[in-house]
Protein backbone atom coordinates (compact mmCIF):
# COMPACT_ATOMS: atom_id res chain seq x y z
CA UNK A 1 0.00 0.00 0.00
CA UNK A 2 1.33 3.68 -0.64
CA UNK A 3 1.70 5.31 2.77
CA UNK A 4 -0.58 8.59 1.45
CA UNK A 5 -3.68 7.41 3.12
CA UNK A 6 -2.98 7.69 7.13
CA UNK A 7 -4.72 5.96 9.66
CA UNK A 8 -6.33 8.07 11.97
CA UNK A 9 -7.81 5.31 14.80
CA UNK A 10 -6.60 5.42 17.88
CA UNK A 11 -7.60 2.02 20.64
CA UNK A 12 -10.65 2.13 21.30
CA UNK A 13 -11.56 -1.23 23.18
CA UNK A 14 -13.50 -2.92 25.78
CA UNK A 15 -9.96 -4.14 26.85
CA UNK A 16 -9.50 -0.95 28.67
CA UNK A 17 -12.75 -0.57 30.19
CA UNK A 18 -11.65 -0.29 33.49
CA UNK A 19 -10.01 2.93 32.93
CA UNK A 20 -12.87 4.09 30.84
CA UNK A 21 -15.11 3.37 33.76
CA UNK A 22 -12.08 5.31 36.50
CA UNK A 23 -12.44 8.13 33.61
CA UNK A 24 -16.17 8.37 33.94
CA UNK A 25 -16.04 8.55 37.77
CA UNK A 26 -12.75 10.69 38.10
CA UNK A 27 -13.54 13.70 35.57
CA UNK A 28 -16.55 16.76 35.57
CA UNK A 29 -17.97 16.95 32.21
CA UNK A 30 -19.08 19.97 30.35
CA UNK A 31 -21.70 17.85 29.08
CA UNK A 32 -22.49 14.13 29.78
CA UNK A 33 -25.00 12.66 26.72
CA UNK A 34 -27.20 9.69 27.81
CA UNK A 35 -28.15 7.34 24.92
CA UNK A 36 -25.63 6.00 22.34
CA UNK A 37 -27.80 5.90 18.67
CA UNK A 38 -27.34 8.06 16.13
CA UNK A 39 -28.69 11.40 17.89
CA UNK A 40 -26.77 10.94 20.89
CA UNK A 41 -23.44 10.20 18.82
CA UNK A 42 -23.94 13.19 16.63
CA UNK A 43 -24.32 15.31 20.11
CA UNK A 44 -21.15 13.94 21.10
CA UNK A 45 -19.29 14.41 17.68
CA UNK A 46 -20.33 18.24 17.69
CA UNK A 47 -19.21 18.64 20.95
CA UNK A 48 -16.00 17.34 20.81
CA UNK A 49 -15.18 19.24 17.49
CA UNK A 50 -15.74 22.21 19.19
CA UNK A 51 -13.00 21.07 21.96
CA UNK A 52 -15.65 21.10 24.66
CA UNK A 53 -15.55 18.13 27.37
CA UNK A 54 -17.84 15.42 26.90
CA UNK A 55 -19.09 11.92 27.53
CA UNK A 56 -21.52 9.58 26.41
CA UNK A 57 -22.68 6.24 27.84
CA UNK A 58 -25.35 4.06 26.72
CA UNK A 59 -27.14 1.16 28.83
CA UNK A 60 -26.32 -1.65 25.79
CA UNK A 61 -24.61 -1.20 22.84
CA UNK A 62 -24.23 1.90 20.45
CA UNK A 63 -26.69 1.36 17.94
CA UNK A 64 -28.93 -1.01 20.32
CA UNK A 65 -32.14 0.79 19.69
CA UNK A 66 -33.70 2.69 16.81
CA UNK A 67 -30.68 3.45 15.12
CA UNK A 68 -29.95 -0.47 14.08
CA UNK A 69 -33.71 -0.80 13.05
CA UNK A 70 -34.25 1.63 10.15
CA UNK A 71 -34.62 0.93 6.84
CA UNK A 72 -30.99 1.92 6.38
CA UNK A 73 -31.93 4.49 4.10
CA UNK A 74 -30.36 8.24 4.19
CA UNK A 75 -33.42 9.73 2.30
CA UNK A 76 -35.61 13.17 2.16
CA UNK A 77 -39.00 11.51 2.84
CA UNK A 78 -40.58 12.67 -0.17
CA UNK A 79 -44.35 11.78 1.81
CA UNK A 80 -43.60 14.43 4.20
CA UNK A 81 -44.33 16.75 1.45
CA UNK A 82 -48.41 16.25 1.42
CA UNK A 83 -48.07 16.66 5.17
CA UNK A 84 -46.51 19.96 4.45
CA UNK A 85 -43.51 19.56 5.92
CA UNK A 86 -41.26 21.45 3.87
CA UNK A 87 -38.98 22.31 5.87
CA UNK A 88 -37.99 18.85 7.20
CA UNK A 89 -37.92 17.45 3.62
CA UNK A 90 -34.97 20.48 2.87
CA UNK A 91 -33.22 19.63 5.50
CA UNK A 92 -33.24 15.90 5.16
CA UNK A 93 -32.57 16.00 1.20
CA UNK A 94 -29.34 18.35 2.06
CA UNK A 95 -28.41 16.45 4.98
CA UNK A 96 -28.20 13.55 2.72
CA UNK A 97 -26.19 14.94 0.23
CA UNK A 98 -23.65 16.19 2.64
CA UNK A 99 -23.45 12.66 4.10
CA UNK A 100 -23.02 11.41 0.61
CA UNK A 101 -19.92 13.94 0.24
CA UNK A 102 -18.74 13.15 3.50
CA UNK A 103 -18.98 9.72 4.19
CA UNK A 104 -18.45 8.03 0.33
CA UNK A 105 -17.91 4.56 0.94
CA UNK A 106 -20.97 4.18 3.62
CA UNK A 107 -23.57 6.42 2.04
CA UNK A 108 -24.10 5.42 -1.57
CA UNK A 109 -26.89 6.41 -4.37
CA UNK A 110 -29.52 3.97 -4.97
CA UNK A 111 -32.38 4.47 -7.67
CA UNK A 112 -35.94 4.04 -6.11
CA UNK A 113 -38.56 3.44 -8.65
CA UNK A 114 -42.24 5.01 -7.60
CA UNK A 115 -44.75 3.46 -9.64
CA UNK A 116 -48.20 5.38 -11.33
CA UNK A 117 -51.63 3.72 -11.81
CA UNK A 118 -52.57 6.76 -14.42
CA UNK A 119 -51.60 9.60 -16.26
CA UNK A 120 -53.01 12.34 -13.66
CA UNK A 121 -51.06 10.18 -10.45
CA UNK A 122 -47.91 10.49 -13.56
CA UNK A 123 -48.30 14.23 -13.36
CA UNK A 124 -48.97 14.85 -9.97
CA UNK A 125 -46.12 12.81 -8.79
CA UNK A 126 -43.94 14.64 -10.77
CA UNK A 127 -44.75 17.60 -9.34
CA UNK A 128 -43.98 16.62 -6.43
CA UNK A 129 -40.64 15.26 -7.16
CA UNK A 130 -40.15 18.56 -8.85
CA UNK A 131 -40.61 20.10 -5.85
CA UNK A 132 -38.36 17.53 -4.00
CA UNK A 133 -35.38 18.51 -6.29
CA UNK A 134 -35.71 21.89 -5.49
CA UNK A 135 -36.05 21.71 -1.82
CA UNK A 136 -32.92 19.83 -1.87
CA UNK A 137 -31.10 22.43 -3.50
CA UNK A 138 -30.54 20.36 -6.77
CA UNK A 139 -27.84 18.94 -5.12
CA UNK A 140 -29.58 15.27 -5.83
CA UNK A 141 -27.32 12.57 -7.01
CA UNK A 142 -29.61 12.92 -9.80
CA UNK A 143 -33.02 14.69 -10.65
CA UNK A 144 -36.10 12.84 -11.04
CA UNK A 145 -37.17 10.92 -14.25
CA UNK A 146 -40.12 9.97 -15.47
CA UNK A 147 -39.97 6.35 -16.89
CA UNK A 148 -42.47 4.92 -18.68
CA UNK A 149 -43.29 1.37 -18.48
CA UNK A 150 -41.34 -0.19 -20.39
CA UNK A 151 -37.99 1.56 -19.27
CA UNK A 152 -39.14 0.01 -16.00
CA UNK A 153 -39.21 -3.14 -17.17
CA UNK A 154 -35.84 -2.77 -18.73
CA UNK A 155 -34.70 -1.41 -15.24
CA UNK A 156 -36.65 -4.16 -13.17
CA UNK A 157 -37.18 -7.16 -15.29
CA UNK A 158 -38.87 -8.73 -11.92
CA UNK A 159 -41.28 -5.71 -11.37
CA UNK A 160 -44.69 -6.98 -12.71
CA UNK A 161 -46.83 -4.26 -11.23
CA UNK A 162 -50.82 -4.70 -12.29
CA UNK A 163 -52.25 -2.01 -13.49
CA UNK A 164 -48.66 0.19 -13.84
CA UNK A 165 -49.44 3.10 -16.00
CA UNK A 166 -45.59 5.04 -15.83
CA UNK A 167 -43.15 5.44 -12.73
CA UNK A 168 -41.03 8.10 -11.61
CA UNK A 169 -37.24 7.63 -11.00
CA UNK A 170 -35.27 9.19 -7.75
CA UNK A 171 -31.88 8.32 -5.59
CA UNK A 172 -31.54 8.75 -1.97
CA UNK A 173 -28.67 6.91 -0.40
CA UNK A 174 -28.18 3.10 0.94
CA UNK A 175 -26.46 3.18 4.11
CA UNK A 176 -25.57 0.44 7.02
CA UNK A 177 -27.19 2.43 10.23
CA UNK A 178 -25.64 0.46 12.98
CA UNK A 179 -22.35 0.98 11.27
CA UNK A 180 -23.05 4.17 10.66
CA UNK A 181 -23.80 4.88 14.27
CA UNK A 182 -20.51 3.49 15.47
CA UNK A 183 -18.09 5.81 13.24
CA UNK A 184 -20.01 9.20 14.09
CA UNK A 185 -19.73 7.97 17.94
CA UNK A 186 -16.23 6.90 17.17
CA UNK A 187 -15.76 9.98 15.18
CA UNK A 188 -16.81 11.56 18.84
CA UNK A 189 -13.87 9.99 20.64
CA UNK A 190 -10.88 10.77 18.23
CA UNK A 191 -12.30 13.97 18.51
CA UNK A 192 -11.45 14.27 22.42
CA UNK A 193 -14.70 12.94 23.43
CA UNK A 194 -15.34 9.50 25.74
CA UNK A 195 -17.72 7.12 24.92
CA UNK A 196 -18.76 3.90 27.25
CA UNK A 197 -21.12 1.40 26.17
CA UNK A 198 -22.82 -0.81 29.18
CA UNK A 199 -22.96 2.01 31.27
CA UNK A 200 -26.79 2.49 32.53
CA UNK A 201 -27.97 6.38 33.64
CA UNK A 202 -30.63 5.19 36.75
CA UNK A 203 -30.88 8.70 37.85
CA UNK A 204 -30.34 12.37 37.57
CA UNK A 205 -28.56 14.28 40.32
CA UNK A 206 -28.88 17.55 41.44
CA UNK A 207 -27.55 20.09 43.58
CA UNK A 208 -29.06 24.10 44.44
CA UNK A 209 -31.78 22.97 41.85
CA UNK A 210 -29.20 22.20 39.10
CA UNK A 211 -28.52 18.71 37.47
CA UNK A 212 -24.76 18.17 38.13
CA UNK A 213 -24.50 14.65 36.52
CA UNK A 214 -26.06 11.19 36.69
CA UNK A 215 -26.02 7.75 39.59
CA UNK A 216 -24.59 4.92 37.06
CA UNK A 217 -24.33 1.50 37.09
CA UNK A 218 -21.81 -0.40 34.68
CA UNK A 219 -23.89 -3.14 33.64
CA UNK A 220 -21.11 -5.69 32.97
CA UNK A 221 -19.53 -5.36 36.46
CA UNK A 222 -22.26 -4.17 38.33
CA UNK A 223 -20.78 -1.45 40.16
CA UNK A 224 -22.41 1.95 40.69
CA UNK A 225 -20.55 5.46 40.44
CA UNK A 226 -21.29 8.79 40.04
CA UNK A 227 -20.45 10.60 36.51
CA UNK A 228 -20.45 14.72 37.23
CA UNK A 229 -21.73 16.93 34.68
CA UNK A 230 -22.68 20.35 34.46
CA UNK A 231 -25.16 19.69 32.44
CA UNK A 232 -26.67 16.02 30.94
CA UNK A 233 -28.30 15.82 27.78
CA UNK A 234 -30.83 12.45 27.48
CA UNK A 235 -30.61 11.45 23.96
CA UNK A 236 -31.84 8.21 24.89
CA UNK A 237 -34.89 8.08 21.79
CA UNK A 238 -37.76 5.66 22.68
CA UNK A 239 -36.27 5.18 26.24
CA UNK A 240 -36.97 9.33 27.53
CA UNK A 241 -39.69 9.22 29.15
CA UNK A 242 -37.68 6.59 31.95
CA UNK A 243 -35.14 9.64 33.00
CA UNK A 244 -37.81 12.22 32.53
CA UNK A 245 -38.98 13.85 36.23
CA UNK A 246 -41.93 11.51 37.13
CA UNK A 247 -44.03 14.35 37.52
CA UNK A 248 -43.74 15.38 33.71
CA UNK A 249 -46.02 13.86 31.16
CA UNK A 250 -45.02 11.43 28.95
CA UNK A 251 -43.71 12.78 25.54
CA UNK A 252 -42.77 9.35 23.20
CA UNK A 253 -45.28 7.87 21.49
CA UNK A 254 -43.15 4.56 20.42
CA UNK A 255 -44.29 3.43 17.14
CA UNK A 256 -42.99 -0.25 16.06
CA UNK A 257 -41.07 -0.60 13.16
CA UNK A 258 -40.49 -3.55 11.12
CA UNK A 259 -38.43 -5.12 8.42
CA UNK A 260 -37.62 -8.46 6.77
CA UNK A 261 -34.65 -9.85 4.93
CA UNK A 262 -34.39 -11.95 1.73
CA UNK A 263 -31.58 -12.84 -0.41
CA UNK A 264 -31.71 -10.43 -3.15
CA UNK A 265 -31.82 -13.74 -5.35
CA UNK A 266 -35.30 -14.37 -4.18
CA UNK A 267 -37.28 -11.57 -6.03
CA UNK A 268 -34.32 -10.29 -8.31
CA UNK A 269 -34.70 -6.64 -7.49
CA UNK A 270 -31.83 -4.41 -9.03
CA UNK A 271 -31.98 -1.45 -7.18
CA UNK A 272 -35.22 -0.22 -4.53
CA UNK A 273 -38.92 0.01 -4.92
CA UNK A 274 -41.29 2.29 -2.87
CA UNK A 275 -44.51 0.59 -2.68
CA UNK A 276 -47.91 0.06 -0.86
CA UNK A 277 -49.35 -2.64 0.85
CA UNK A 278 -52.18 -3.49 -1.97
CA UNK A 279 -54.10 -4.71 1.27
CA UNK A 280 -53.79 -1.11 3.42
CA UNK A 281 -52.10 1.12 1.14
CA UNK A 282 -49.28 1.50 3.52
CA UNK A 283 -45.87 3.22 2.00
CA UNK A 284 -42.82 0.63 2.53
CA UNK A 285 -39.65 0.02 0.48
CA UNK A 286 -38.13 -2.95 -1.31
CA UNK A 287 -34.35 -1.90 -1.28
CA UNK A 288 -31.35 -4.26 -3.14
CA UNK A 289 -28.82 -3.59 -0.23
CA UNK A 290 -25.81 -6.00 -1.94
CA UNK A 291 -26.51 -9.72 -1.93
CA UNK A 292 -29.82 -9.11 0.01
CA UNK A 293 -32.92 -7.17 0.00
CA UNK A 294 -34.78 -5.61 2.73
CA UNK A 295 -38.50 -4.78 2.89
CA UNK A 296 -39.86 -2.26 5.35
CA UNK A 297 -40.83 -0.87 7.43
CA UNK A 298 -44.48 -0.90 9.28
CA UNK A 299 -44.50 2.13 11.47
CA UNK A 300 -47.58 1.24 14.35
CA UNK A 301 -48.18 2.33 17.97
CA UNK A 302 -46.36 0.13 20.34
CA UNK A 303 -46.59 -0.50 24.17
CA UNK A 304 -44.79 -3.75 24.58
CA UNK A 305 -41.00 -4.10 26.24
CA UNK A 306 -38.40 -1.39 24.45
CA UNK A 307 -35.85 -3.58 25.03
CA UNK A 308 -37.68 -6.80 23.27
CA UNK A 309 -39.44 -5.90 20.65
CA UNK A 310 -39.44 -8.61 17.36
CA UNK A 311 -41.29 -9.03 14.04
CA UNK A 312 -44.34 -11.36 14.56
CA UNK A 313 -46.13 -13.64 12.01
CA UNK A 314 -48.42 -11.12 10.79
CA UNK A 315 -45.87 -8.82 10.57
CA UNK A 316 -44.18 -11.39 7.96
CA UNK A 317 -47.35 -12.26 6.29
CA UNK A 318 -48.08 -8.53 5.17
CA UNK A 319 -44.85 -8.04 3.47
CA UNK A 320 -45.15 -11.29 1.91
CA UNK A 321 -48.10 -9.98 0.33
CA UNK A 322 -46.48 -6.84 -0.60
CA UNK A 323 -43.71 -8.91 -2.56
CA UNK A 324 -45.71 -11.52 -4.21
CA UNK A 325 -47.55 -8.44 -5.32
CA UNK A 326 -44.50 -6.71 -6.64
CA UNK A 327 -42.91 -9.63 -7.85
CA UNK A 328 -45.56 -12.23 -8.16
CA UNK A 329 -42.75 -14.32 -10.42
CA UNK A 330 -41.21 -14.92 -7.49
CA UNK A 331 -43.45 -17.21 -5.70
CA UNK A 332 -42.29 -15.74 -2.42
CA UNK A 333 -42.54 -18.12 0.26
CA UNK A 334 -41.45 -18.86 4.12
CA UNK A 335 -38.77 -20.79 2.63
CA UNK A 336 -36.84 -17.89 1.20
CA UNK A 337 -36.98 -15.68 4.08
CA UNK A 338 -33.41 -15.11 5.95
CA UNK A 339 -34.77 -13.04 8.79
CA UNK A 340 -35.66 -9.89 10.40
CA UNK A 341 -35.53 -6.88 12.73
CA UNK A 342 -38.14 -4.74 15.15
CA UNK A 343 -37.30 -1.66 16.87
CA UNK A 344 -39.10 1.24 17.98
CA UNK A 345 -39.26 5.10 16.93
CA UNK A 346 -39.22 8.00 19.56
CA UNK A 347 -42.22 9.80 18.08
CA UNK A 348 -42.93 12.71 19.99
CA UNK A 349 -47.09 12.63 21.52
CA UNK A 350 -49.51 14.54 19.50
CA UNK A 351 -52.97 14.90 20.40
CA UNK A 352 -55.35 13.89 18.35
CA UNK A 353 -53.08 12.53 15.56
CA UNK A 354 -52.32 9.02 14.35
CA UNK A 355 -48.77 7.42 14.08
CA UNK A 356 -48.56 7.43 10.06
CA UNK A 357 -49.17 11.70 10.33
CA UNK A 358 -47.33 12.41 13.45
CA UNK A 359 -44.59 15.37 13.11
CA UNK A 360 -41.10 12.97 12.63
CA UNK A 361 -39.45 16.92 13.37
CA UNK A 362 -37.37 16.71 16.34
CA UNK A 363 -38.09 17.93 20.39
CA UNK A 364 -35.41 19.85 21.82
CA UNK A 365 -36.16 21.64 25.49
CA UNK A 366 -34.61 22.29 28.85
CA UNK A 367 -36.35 20.04 31.33
CA UNK A 368 -35.23 21.37 34.05
CA UNK A 369 -31.68 23.60 35.08
CA UNK A 370 -28.38 22.01 33.15
CA UNK A 371 -31.13 18.79 32.22
CA UNK A 372 -31.60 18.75 28.24
CA UNK A 373 -33.37 16.60 26.00
CA UNK A 374 -33.40 16.07 22.43
CA UNK A 375 -35.95 13.84 20.97
CA UNK A 376 -37.91 12.71 17.62
CA UNK A 377 -36.55 13.60 14.74
CA UNK A 378 -34.85 11.48 11.94
CA UNK A 379 -31.46 9.21 11.35
CA UNK A 380 -30.62 12.00 8.44
CA UNK A 381 -30.75 14.85 10.39
CA UNK A 382 -28.83 13.72 13.14
CA UNK A 383 -26.13 16.50 12.85
CA UNK A 384 -28.25 19.10 12.16
CA UNK A 385 -30.11 18.27 15.05
CA UNK A 386 -26.98 17.91 17.05
CA UNK A 387 -26.22 21.50 16.12
CA UNK A 388 -29.49 22.39 16.85
CA UNK A 389 -29.03 21.43 20.74
CA UNK A 390 -26.00 23.15 21.08
CA UNK A 391 -27.20 26.47 20.03
CA UNK A 392 -30.30 25.86 23.00
CA UNK A 393 -27.81 25.20 25.07
CA UNK A 394 -26.02 28.16 23.80
CA UNK A 395 -28.69 29.68 24.45
CA UNK A 396 -29.71 29.18 28.03
CA UNK A 397 -26.22 29.61 28.97
CA UNK A 398 -25.08 26.23 29.97
CA UNK A 399 -22.22 25.98 27.04
CA UNK A 400 -20.37 28.60 25.25
CA UNK A 401 -19.83 28.45 21.27
CA UNK A 402 -17.29 30.61 19.77
CA UNK A 403 -19.57 32.66 17.07
CA UNK A 404 -15.78 31.77 15.00
CA UNK A 405 -16.56 27.92 15.29
CA UNK A 406 -19.91 27.99 12.28
CA UNK A 407 -21.09 24.89 11.47
CA UNK A 408 -17.48 23.06 11.97
CA UNK A 409 -19.67 19.59 12.14
CA UNK A 410 -20.10 19.83 8.52
CA UNK A 411 -16.64 18.63 8.20
CA UNK A 412 -15.52 15.17 6.88
CA UNK A 413 -15.99 11.74 8.88
CA UNK A 414 -12.16 10.87 9.70
CA UNK A 415 -12.73 7.25 8.28
CA UNK A 416 -14.49 8.15 5.22
CA UNK A 417 -12.54 7.05 2.35
CA UNK A 418 -13.52 7.62 -1.44
CA UNK A 419 -13.57 4.38 -3.89
CA UNK A 420 -10.56 5.92 -6.12
CA UNK A 421 -8.38 6.61 -3.36
CA UNK A 422 -9.26 2.88 -1.72
CA UNK A 423 -8.25 1.28 -5.12
CA UNK A 424 -5.20 3.46 -5.33
CA UNK A 425 -3.81 2.26 -2.22
CA UNK A 426 -4.82 -1.07 -2.22
CA UNK A 427 -4.05 -2.08 -5.25
CA UNK A 428 -0.25 -2.93 -4.47
CA UNK A 429 -1.06 -4.41 -1.14
CA UNK A 430 -0.17 -7.92 -1.85
CA UNK A 431 -2.77 -9.52 -0.10
CA UNK A 432 -4.74 -12.12 -1.63
CA UNK A 433 -8.95 -11.40 -0.38
CA UNK A 434 -11.44 -11.96 -2.85
CA UNK A 435 -13.41 -9.11 -4.49
CA UNK A 436 -16.36 -9.45 -2.36
CA UNK A 437 -14.27 -9.31 0.79
CA UNK A 438 -12.47 -6.02 0.05
CA UNK A 439 -15.75 -3.89 -1.21
CA UNK A 440 -16.98 -5.39 1.91
CA UNK A 441 -14.02 -3.90 3.74
CA UNK A 442 -13.95 -0.89 1.76
CA UNK A 443 -17.75 0.00 1.99
CA UNK A 444 -18.02 -0.69 6.05
CA UNK A 445 -14.98 0.64 7.17
CA UNK A 446 -13.46 3.20 4.52
CA UNK A 447 -9.62 4.00 5.53
CA UNK A 448 -10.30 1.44 8.72
CA UNK A 449 -10.50 -1.32 5.94
CA UNK A 450 -6.70 -0.30 5.62
CA UNK A 451 -5.88 -1.25 8.88
CA UNK A 452 -7.77 -4.60 8.17
CA UNK A 453 -6.00 -5.33 4.92
CA UNK A 454 -2.73 -4.63 6.77
CA UNK A 455 -3.10 -6.93 9.48
CA UNK A 456 -3.74 -9.68 6.74
CA UNK A 457 -0.56 -8.82 5.22
CA UNK A 458 1.03 -9.24 8.65
CA UNK A 459 -0.53 -12.61 9.21
CA UNK A 460 -2.37 -13.71 6.42
CA UNK A 461 -4.48 -16.41 8.50
CA UNK A 462 -6.42 -13.56 10.06
CA UNK A 463 -7.77 -13.17 6.28
CA UNK A 464 -9.72 -16.77 6.81
CA UNK A 465 -13.54 -16.21 7.24
CA UNK A 466 -15.25 -16.38 9.94
CA UNK A 467 -18.32 -17.84 8.66
CA UNK A 468 -18.42 -20.03 5.42
CA UNK A 469 -20.60 -17.71 2.67
CA UNK A 470 -19.85 -14.67 3.80
CA UNK A 471 -17.26 -11.96 3.43
CA UNK A 472 -16.56 -11.12 7.02
CA UNK A 473 -13.09 -12.54 8.35
CA UNK A 474 -10.59 -12.81 10.98
CA UNK A 475 -8.93 -9.45 10.80
CA UNK A 476 -12.34 -7.95 11.01
CA UNK A 477 -12.96 -9.13 13.78
CA UNK A 478 -9.54 -7.92 15.65
CA UNK A 479 -10.02 -4.68 14.27
CA UNK A 480 -13.53 -3.87 15.94
CA UNK A 481 -12.45 -5.47 18.77
CA UNK A 482 -9.26 -3.25 19.43
CA UNK A 483 -10.97 0.04 17.27
CA UNK A 484 -14.77 -0.23 18.19
CA UNK A 485 -15.56 -1.46 21.78
CA UNK A 486 -16.85 -4.66 21.02
CA UNK A 487 -17.50 -5.60 24.28
CA UNK A 488 -20.23 -8.99 23.83
CA UNK A 489 -20.13 -11.06 21.28
CA UNK A 490 -24.05 -9.77 20.12
CA UNK A 491 -22.21 -5.88 19.25
CA UNK A 492 -20.39 -7.51 16.71
CA UNK A 493 -22.35 -9.95 15.23
CA UNK A 494 -25.64 -7.53 15.29
CA UNK A 495 -24.07 -4.60 14.82
CA UNK A 496 -20.42 -4.03 13.98
CA UNK A 497 -21.47 -6.42 11.49
CA UNK A 498 -24.72 -7.96 9.81
CA UNK A 499 -23.57 -11.43 10.09
CA UNK A 500 -26.39 -12.09 12.41
CA UNK A 501 -29.09 -10.74 9.83
CA UNK A 502 -27.89 -12.27 6.98
CA UNK A 503 -27.50 -16.10 8.83
CA UNK A 504 -30.85 -17.81 9.06
CA UNK A 505 -29.47 -20.74 10.61
CA UNK A 506 -26.52 -21.82 12.47
CA UNK A 507 -26.11 -19.17 15.23
CA UNK A 508 -24.82 -21.22 17.89
CA UNK A 509 -22.43 -22.14 15.70
CA UNK A 510 -21.40 -18.48 14.72
CA UNK A 511 -21.90 -17.22 18.03
CA UNK A 512 -19.37 -20.10 19.09
CA UNK A 513 -16.95 -19.11 17.08
CA UNK A 514 -17.42 -15.15 17.56
CA UNK A 515 -16.95 -16.06 21.02
CA UNK A 516 -13.68 -17.87 20.98
CA UNK A 517 -11.66 -15.82 19.24
CA UNK A 518 -13.27 -12.70 21.45
CA UNK A 519 -11.95 -14.65 24.55
CA UNK A 520 -8.22 -14.62 23.49
CA UNK A 521 -8.30 -11.17 22.98
CA UNK A 522 -10.40 -10.01 26.11
CA UNK A 523 -9.25 -13.05 28.59
CA UNK A 524 -13.06 -14.58 28.98
CA UNK A 525 -13.13 -17.93 31.08
CA UNK A 526 -15.53 -20.41 29.58
CA UNK A 527 -18.39 -19.74 31.44
CA UNK A 528 -18.20 -16.16 30.05
CA UNK A 529 -18.16 -17.56 26.82
CA UNK A 530 -21.30 -19.80 27.42
CA UNK A 531 -23.10 -17.11 28.95
CA UNK A 532 -22.20 -14.45 25.52
CA UNK A 533 -23.18 -17.82 23.08
CA UNK A 534 -26.47 -17.83 24.76
CA UNK A 535 -27.17 -14.69 24.94
CA UNK A 536 -26.64 -13.94 21.43
CA UNK A 537 -28.49 -17.35 20.42
CA UNK A 538 -31.29 -15.78 22.15
CA UNK A 539 -31.46 -12.74 20.63
CA UNK A 540 -30.98 -14.22 17.25
CA UNK A 541 -33.43 -16.90 17.76
CA UNK A 542 -36.43 -14.11 18.48
CA UNK A 543 -35.30 -12.43 15.70
CA UNK A 544 -36.84 -15.35 13.44
CA UNK A 545 -39.22 -17.12 15.77
CA UNK A 546 -42.09 -17.29 13.73
CA UNK A 547 -40.30 -19.35 10.97
CA UNK A 548 -40.02 -22.32 13.92
CA UNK A 549 -42.87 -24.67 12.65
Amino acid sequence: MTTEMSFPNEPWSAKDRDSYIKELSKTEYDVLIVGGGITGGGVLRALALRGIRAALIEKEDFAFGTSSKSTRLAHGGVRYIKNGAFGLVKEETRERDWMRDAFPNMVRPVPIIMANYSKFEAIIMGGYLRFYDLLSGWGNYKNHQHLSKKEINEMEPNIKIPGLHSGSLLYECIINDARLTCEIVKDGVLSGGTAVNYVEAKEIIKSGGKCNGVEAVDVISGNSFTINAKNVVNATGPWTDALMPKEKNPMIRPAKGVHIVVKRESIGTVGGRYTKSPAEGRSCFVLAHGDYTYIGTTDTDYTGDLDECYTDRSEYEYFKGIINHCFPESEFEEKDLIGSYAGTRPLVKEEGVNEDKTSREEHIEEVSPGFFTITGGKLTIFRTMAEKLLKHMADKGAITLEKTNGDISRVCIKMAMGKDKWDENVKDSGVSLDEKTMTHLFENYGRGGFEIVDSVKRDPSLGDTIFPGHPNIVAELEYCLKYEMVTRVKDFLLRRTNLSLHQRDQHESLGQTVAVEMAKYLGWDKNRIDDEVAEYVRIAELNRFFLKK
